[in-house]
């Protein structure tokens, strides 16, 4: 009894002894840190999603040792969740097996979406002839696998080949009947990004191309101008009646029919965005063509964007003609203002004044209205007490012109202070706010005024929409004063056009959004 006394006072402390040194050594092996744990529980049914979840918790480069093991579960389940575990790691030793994924069908087109994610997001070039190719499957209209194609489009925009060109143009010039519209929207986009331009002819059809009740428009005028120059020629062209191909579609859709004069107008606002030099002949050549529709319009305020000597000539010439229809004569006050052509001012005064016109048989200020926005936008303190006194006469159009000596008195309180401009870009009057704009851009003093623009510059989505007018003025004057390469403005821009992406279905929102698109791609267009 002795003996087996002291074998069992001791053999409680030396098996406990035991089996605590095990627990340890089992610890040790089955560390939950380390990934090797969880990669090797990959292949029982009972641990797998437990294992998933734990890699799934860890830092991509730190999980990827379970990469070999990953790879082998997904050849042998095709589960598109266990895809997003190897895509999750972005290794890029894997994207054969992603680009292998993009063969897919209406049926079967999980693994295909989730490949084309990955693959925009390496930007694998090596992938662009398998994007393409899912790019141009042809699928029903209501097809869930259309997916891929939109997912194979931006993935393409992600990674910027010129080699994917072909594919997208053919999506963007297929009729909405053919295909969803959104397709051509993203396909528009993606060649923006792109910015080849071999895709000019299909961006200049896609102008004019809509599909249930929407269009193309902003998206192919945002890649014809980040292309920049080679634009050009093939604008004037368009401008002027000499593109085949939509003089084409222009006849088969009864253009001059439904929307008269559309090809042009389209051509010349292309055109001033562009700021292009070379096109003010051909412009002036559509103001003395008969007017169809707006393109005479919006050909002077082109020619204000472009601003040249021979285009405010011009202006003034309309301006000043009375036998011109009043609201060309406007539009050709608002080109005045655009063109920043303070030579202006004098004769803008003049048609405030005195520049009555009559509408439908009645005296009518429509005109003086106009033109007196437009010359308090330019006047400086100089011309404060001239208008103030023109105002306190007016009695037809007094609340316009009470707007415009707002204008007017801001110019009074700064004249050449650019701090103070820039602390009235805040000014909870719209009015005031959009003459400090103008005024910051007109000093020509890109050191002062772009930051002073680039703190003011708010998300649409925190503006009322009065304000859009100073937000657009804002913009205007950071395209005059960003003569050069600016880092800053590229960056303020591009976080302004994220933000905006979210207020697009605000009234007026995504006009907005497409003012800031244009005027960050002038600006990156300059060297």
């Amino acid at each position: 009894m002795g003996m087996i006394t002291k074998v069992h006072r001791w053999g409680r402390p030396a098996l406990f002894l035991v089996l605590l040194l095990g627990n340890l050594g089992t610890t040790g092996c089955d560390d939950p840190n380390d990934p090797k744990t969880w990669a090797k529980k990959l292949d029982s049914l009972r641990t797998r999603k437990e294992a998933l979840d734990n890699l799934a918790r860890m830092e991509p480069e730190k999980a990827r040792v379970a990469l070999p093991q990953l790879r082998a579960l997904f050849e042998e389940t095709k589960d598109p969740n266990h895809l997003r575990a190897i895509a999750r790691l972005q290794d890029s030793s894997t994207e054969d097996l992603f680009v292998a994924q993009l063969a897919y069908d209406s049926d079967d087109f999980e693994n295909a979406l989730v490949a084309a994610g990955f693959l925009g997001d390496m930007k694998a070039k090596s992938a662009t002839a398998a994007l393409a190719k899912a790019v141009d499957k042809t699928l029903p209209i209501k097809s869930r696998a259309n997916q891929v194609r939109l997912a194979a489009i931006k993935a393409l925009a992600h990674i910027g080949d010129p080699a994917a060109t072909p594919s997208l143009t053919k999506v963007l010039t297929t009729s909405a009947d053919e295909q969803d519209f959104l397709l051509n929207k993203t396909a528009a986009l993606a060649l923006a990004e792109i910015k080849d331009p071999a895709a000019i002819p299909a961006l200049l059809q896609g102008l004019f191309m809509t599909g249930r009740g929407s269009n193309v428009f902003q998206e192919c005028r945002l890649a014809l101008v980040r292309i920049g120059a080679p634009s050009v020629a093939p604008l004037v062209a368009l401008l002027t009646g000499k593109n085949e191909d939509v003089n084409k579609m222009a006849k088969a859709l009864k253009f001059d029919e439904y929307s008269p004069g559309v090809v042009p107008w389209k051509a010349a606002w292309v055109l001033g965005d562009l700021r292009a030099e070379q096109s003010v002949s051909a412009l002036l050549a559509i103001l003395e063509r008969p007017k169809a529709g707006p393109e005479h319009a919006e050909a002077l305020l082109s020619l204000g964007k472009i601003g040249t000597p021979k285009a405010v000539d011009a202006l003034l010439d309309v301006l000043r003609d009375g036998k011109r229809d009043w609201q060309l004569r406007a539009a050709a006050s608002s080109g005045l203002f655009m063109a920043g052509a303070t030579r202006a001012v004098p004769a803008l005064f003049e048609v405030a004044k005195s520049g009555y016109v009559t509408i439908d048989g009645e005296k009518a200020s429509n005109l003086r209205a106009s033109a007196a926005v437009d010359f308090a936008r330019l006047a400086g303190k100089d011309q404060y007490d001239a208008f103030k006194e023109l105002f306190e006469k007016e009695t037809e159009a007094q609340g316009v012109f009470g707007e415009a000596l707002d204008r007017m008195q801001v110019a009074r309180e700064c004249d050449a202070d650019l701090a103070c401009y820039g602390k009235a870009l805040s000014d909870p009057s719209p009015a005031r706010a959009e003459k400090a704009a103008i005024a910051i851009g007109l000093s020509g003093d890109a050191s002062k005024g772009i930051p002073l623009l680039l703190a003011a510059l708010k998300p649409v989505k925190t503006l009322q929409q009065d304000h859009f007018v100073a937000h657009h003025a804002m913009l205007l004057a950071l395209a005059r004063l960003a003569q050069a390469p600016c880092k800053e403005c590229t960056t303020k821009l591009e976080e302004q056009i994220e933000a905006d992406r979210s207020a697009v279905r605000l009234p007026g929102a995504v006009q907005q959004l497409g003012e800031s698109q244009v005027t960050l791609a002038l600006i990156e267009n300059r060297k």
